[in-house]
């Protein structure tokens, strides 16, 4: 009896647990080294169970579950399971593992003094949940928190923009959990304003850690190439740079004569042997070199990009006599 082929879907799942394990472990390190002990707050749902944590020493990941449940059940209302399979999992995994690394005493704060410390939990601490964070996106994951919360606002308000909603509802509460925090320990007005800052510098260092790894490895380069021997540059940057090229039809409004241009999308190493190698061939060869936000397909990313979701249409029921 032959043994059966693992099929490619068992093997994304295979992918996703590691992808999520890691994630959870980096989630555990976020907060139980440096949020909690620097008394950080990151946004979302997160800040508001930090919080909980320094005041009340309630669990935080049992609270960020919480928190996310009538999220995730007014999300599901609105948007349908689809939408909301991968965020209930994105959310459970990082819930359990911030609790069981705590309960496992295994993260402990690198500082003696934490309090004194504060600059450096929010840089690390920021750095550590990007790279978390990012490693659920990659996978189509989400942690819920102030992501629903952005979509739920847009159900009324759909013309309002998703990233200043992000913006609004996050900065809301890290300014309400810093407030909380400083009163309940009866610190000063400088001290709120300190955790306001270093939390929003943490934000911070999340937000470009996030974009560096979902973008920082792959950037790219669209290059378009008008050349009278474009036939020639085409063939050569197939075989030599190894990279697909297509032909388009363009008019030079000046001479009114017919031109081809090429397209071609390359790495950021590429960049240099494309370039001499259009020179090498034609020296009178115009290039044009544009970045590319996200390039997905073949030789590059193996993924989907952000997902534009809108609410599920609901029949009003009719009155009848």
């Amino acid at each position: 009896m032959k043994n059966k082929i693992k099929s490619p879907k068992f093997m994304d799942i295979l992918i996703d647990i590691g992808y999520l394990f890691v994630s959870g472990i980096l989630f555990g390190v976020a907060y139980n080294m440096f949020f909690v002990p620097g008394e950080i707050f990151i946004g979302g749902a997160g800040a508001i169970a930090t919080a909980l944590n320094i005041m009340f020493e309630l669990p935080t990941g049992l609270m960020i579950f919480l928190i996310n449940v009538p999220l995730v059940l007014l999300f599901w209302y609105f948007y349908g399971l689809r939408f909301c399979v991968k965020a209930i999992v994105g959310i459970i995994v990082s819930s359990v593992f911030v609790d069981v690394t705590d309960a496992l005493g295994i993260f402990q704060c690198p500082f003696a003094n934490p309090e004194e410390n504060t600059i450096l939990c929010a840089l690390f601490g920021g750095i550590v949940i990007g790279i978390a964070v990012s490693f659920m996106f990659v996978r189509g994951y989400t942690t819920g928190g102030s992501d629903l919360a952005a979509f739920l606002v847009k159900v009324p308000f759909p013309k309002v923009s998703t990233p200043r909603l992000l913006l609004a509802i996050d900065v809301l509460v890290i300014v309400l959990s810093s407030v909380a925090t400083t009163v309940f320990e009866s610190g000063s007005v400088y001290d709120c304003y300190l955790s306001i800052l270093f939390s929003f510098l943490a934000t911070f260092m999340f937000s470009s850690m996030l974009e560096f790894m979902n973008n920082g490895f792959d950037k790219t380069k669209v290059a378009y190439i008008f050349s009278d021997r474009y036939d020639v540059i085409a063939n050569e940057i197939g075989t030599t740079i190894r990279r697909g090229v297509t032909v388009l039809d363009g008019t030079g409004w000046y001479s009114k004569n017919e031109k081809k241009v090429l397209l071609c999308v390359v790495k950021k190493n590429e960049i240099f042997p494309l370039k001499s190698l259009v020179r090498s061939i034609d020296e009178n060869a115009f290039m044009i070199l544009s970045e590319a936000t996200e390039t997905i397909g073949q030789g590059f990313k193996e993924g989907i990009g952000d997902v534009s979701i809108e609410p599920k249409k609901r029949n009003k029921k009719s009155k009848t006599k």
